[in-house]
This record gives structure tokens, sequence and C-alpha cells, in this order.
């Protein structure tokens, strides 16, 4: 056997293991630690653990962790505050997922302090409660992981307790939180971190302000522009998610003036809105051929007004791979309601990850397609990637876009697309 699969691969001199929330409990090498009497750690434990040696900023939210995270660890490299971060993507301008950064902040006013370390905060299984942040965002709230919490009231207390572990404001705890959308009365109710609020809202404590058309974005505090930038990537989920990240850069002692020029430069991170090129069309033109990671009925709805907005196509096609059976059972509506913006959606079978034979056995990539049918929509479930390749390539014509999402393997569609176009010229 395998020594990965018998749990060989565990080294004798391992003093702990540390396993993702994906790990099965009866993992082989999760009982052979066991059996040896090694402790166990969740990863959120053990980043819990890493963070009380650092200025710890903890993103948290249900949509936009990986973006903003990637976009706030550029900004402070590029004030050479030399960052540690861990995001849930791949973004090459910061150098990949993870980097170690500095143990302690080189330069500027927190100059000696611990380290910055920049992370995800994911609520999943109530994980970001085993973090220890120093400051904390938390951009929206919505349902999602209905496998784990039984309502949208669960799930605000669970950021609530979360926000709860911010330190107080005479320690220099800090949480800057959405004005609008994310229950900030309920969330910050009770704590001692020092709490401003941001989004479009003219109440709101950072005002952001954003031209979709030309994607200038701006924040107004107390009436005054701080900061105007045009933003590299479209729609204004993107733009809160820079705005968010601009406001914790300036917290952290990066003056305004100096974040434009990498606010505007920021290349992007995979699978976030992704432009990855254009395919040669049957009809001797060209479309263009997006990638995204959005899996939620919200990030969905928000991706494709952002690409209709930003492209203008002639026709917009949707890929859309299920993530998980549960969470397309539990919010089955709110998906049937997510594609308006699209031309025509095509969905493969759901991706199955973390549920039982059971719940796989309760719905259906199918169910979905019906949904949008009944909404008026065109949908079709075509269950084999190798047959959406086909599919699109006969009939994909000048001017149109297709954009490919999901959290599971439906990325590949998109990738098998550019790549036969990039072969053939």
């Amino acid at each position: 056997m395998d020594h990965a699969q018998d749990g060989g691969a565990i080294a004798e001199a391992c003093d702990a293991l540390v396993c993702s929330a994906a790990i099965a409990d009866d993992h082989l090498e999760l009982q052979h630690a066991r059996s040896r009497g090694l402790p166990v750690l969740t990863y959120a434990c053990m980043l819990g653990l890493v963070q009380r040696h650092h200025t710890a900023i903890c993103i948290a939210g249900t949509h936009g962790k990986s973006s903003t995270v990637s976009l706030l660890a550029w900004l402070m490299q590029q004030a050479g505050l030399d960052p540690g971060f861990i995001v849930g993507a791949t973004c090459p301008a910061i150098g990949g997922s993870s980097g170690v950064g500095a143990a302690i902040v080189p330069i500027g006013i927190r100059a000696g302090q611990a380290g910055l370390l920049i992370s995800e905060a994911c609520e999943f299984n109530r994980s970001f409660h085993d973090h220890h942040p120093s400051m904390a965002l938390i951009a929206n709230i919505e349902e999602d992981h209905l496998d784990i919490y039984d309502s949208l009231d669960a799930i605000i207390e669970a950021f609530r307790r979360f926000a709860q572990q911010v330190p107080s404001a005479e320690d220099g705890g800090y949480l800057l939180i959405a004005h609008d959308g994310a229950h900030r009365h309920l969330v910050t109710a009770g704590i001692n971190a020092a709490v401003e609020t941001f989004g479009f809202h003219p109440e709101a404590d950072y005002q952001v302000i954003f031209d979709p058309a030309v994607r200038r974005v701006g924040i107004l505090r107390d009436g005054m522009w701080t900061i105007q930038w045009t933003n590299p990537s479209p729609g204004t989920h993107n733009a809160l998610n820079a705005a968010a990240a601009a406001i914790l850069a300036v917290r952290l002692g990066v003056d305004w003036e100096h974040l434009i020029e990498p606010l505007e430069a920021f290349s992007g991170v995979d699978r976030r809105l992704q432009r990855l090129g254009e395919i040669d069309t049957s009809d001797g033109g060209a479309a263009v051929v997006y990638d995204d990671y959005g899996h939620h009925p919200t990030e969905i709805e928000t991706t494709l007004r952002a690409l209709r907005a930003a492209e203008t196509p002639k026709r917009l096609v949707c890929v859309f791979q299920p993530h998980q059976h549960s969470r397309t059972r539990f919010l089955l509506d709110q998906f049937a309601l997510s594609f308006s913006s699209a031309d025509e959606v095509i969905v493969p079978k759901i991706y199955f990850v973390r549920d039982s034979e059971k719940e796989k056995q309760r719905v259906s990539a199918q169910d979905l397609v019906d949904r949008l049918v009944a909404q008026g929509a065109c949908a079709r479930h075509v269950a084999d990637f190798q047959d959406i390749v086909a599919h699109l390539r006969s009939t994909m014509r000048d001017g149109d876009l297709v954009v490919v999402m999901g959290a599971g393997p439906v990325w590949t569609i998109a990738h098998e697309l550019v790549a036969a176009t990039r072969a053939v010229s």
C-alpha cells in the first residue's frame, strides 16, 4: 500500500498534524497520527496560533475574501511593509498564495511592531473562531454553508462572535465593516474594538463612489475626497473590495496618495473575473473567455452584470458548475434568479464534495436547469466537460463572451477553449 494511503507519509520526527476542513475524520493519516499520540490541529487553529505572534489582519465575509487579502498584501508590499499572507487563491502579483513576510514591521508608523499577517477568515464550520485578529474586515454576510448553519441568524451570530475576538480600541483593535449588507448593528453590538463602516451609503464613515462606465472609484471621508483611482477590474463588488483594502492600508500607515499607483497596477487574482483571452469563432470572428470562482447566487449575479457592463457582448454565455449538492438544494430558488444577465446558461454535473451520498440524491443539475427554464432562461444540462467545449466551439460567434464559473474543476473548460485557439495560431 502507498505510504500516503496507510499513514506512513507522516515522518517520525513529526510533532503535530495539521489538517484542513476538507479532510474526513476517518482519514488514514489522521488515524495514524492519533495512534502515535500526536496532537491533531485544524488549519484554522494552527493559523490562529501563528497569528498570536503577528499583527494579524483577518478578512471575513461571504464574498470577496481572496480578492481583498491579495490586494491588501500587494499594497503592503508596494509600501515596503513586507507582509506575510495566506490567501485561498493564486495571485501572481504577490508571489502566489502565501508568503512568510518580515517578523517585525520594517518601516512606517508601525515599525518595530510584530510583522503583518494578512489572511482570510472563513466562516465555514465556524473556523474563524480560532483566529486571533489584531484588525478585521467584515465585508458582507449572506446565507451560505447551510449544511453547517441552520439559518441566517446563526451565521450572523457566528460573525458577531468573530467580531468580539478583535481586541479593544485601547489595545489597538479595529474592525472595518460594510455599512450595508453585513448586519452591522447585530454584529458589532457590545464589542470594544474601534468600528468604522464603508460602502456606497452616504452615511458610511467611508463613502465609496463608483462610476462603472469608466471604473472610477473614490472614497469620501466627512464629505472630503481622500483618494480617487481607476480600478483595473470591473464590477461594484471589486470597487468595494479595493476600497476596503485601501482603508485598511491607511490604517496600517500608508498615505492615501501612495495607494493610487498600486491600486491601478494590480493585476488581479486567478479565477476572479479573470480574462483569459479570445478564441476564434466559426464565423471568422472572436469571442472573449473569462474564468471566475463565483459559486454563490449573489456572486453569479454580480459577476454577470459586471461583464455585461464592461464588455457589452453580443451574447453572454455562462457555464456554471454548482458546488456541493447541499448548497445547490438550499439555495436553488436564489440560483434560479441569479442568471438574468446571461443569454445562455450551461450546467454540468454538480461538483460532489463533502456532502453525503444521501444528499447527492436529493438534488441534481437538471433541477437547477428546470428552475431556470421556468424563469424563462435559455438553459441546458450538459454533464460532460468535453461535450460543453464542443458545444461552445460550434456555437460561439463574433462578439460573444463566455464565462466559466464555479469552485470546482469547471475552470478546465475555459482554459481548454483558449489553449485550443493558441495551439492553432
